[in-house]
């Protein structure tokens, strides 16, 4: 998975919508139908998302340890955290 910036205008208002998605064409998909594409952008390197903070940002929100391992090892396995 690769992270994708995508921008969007919707009639009256533009959208920057944030986007996990295999490739361009999966992320312009996801966003299909909620306006006019603009501009699709690989942020994949830009925004670095790591494990042991999101891990530790549930943990503090009252999640519990199983349900934060199957959160980061989604993530992980996903290629979104690292």
């Amino acid at each position: 998975m690769r992270k994708f910036m995508v921008y969007l205008d919707a009639d009256d208002i533009c959208m920057k919508v944030a986007v996990p998605a295999k490739d361009e064409a999966d992320a312009r998909e996801y966003v299909h139908g909620n306006g006019d594409i603009v501009s699709v952008k690989d942020v994949s390197d830009e925004y670095r998302i790591r494990a042991d903070k999101v891990s530790s940002a549930l943990g503090k929100d009252g999640f519990n340890r199983k349900e934060i391992d199957f959160i980061i090892r989604t993530l992980t396995r996903t290629n979104i955290a690292d």
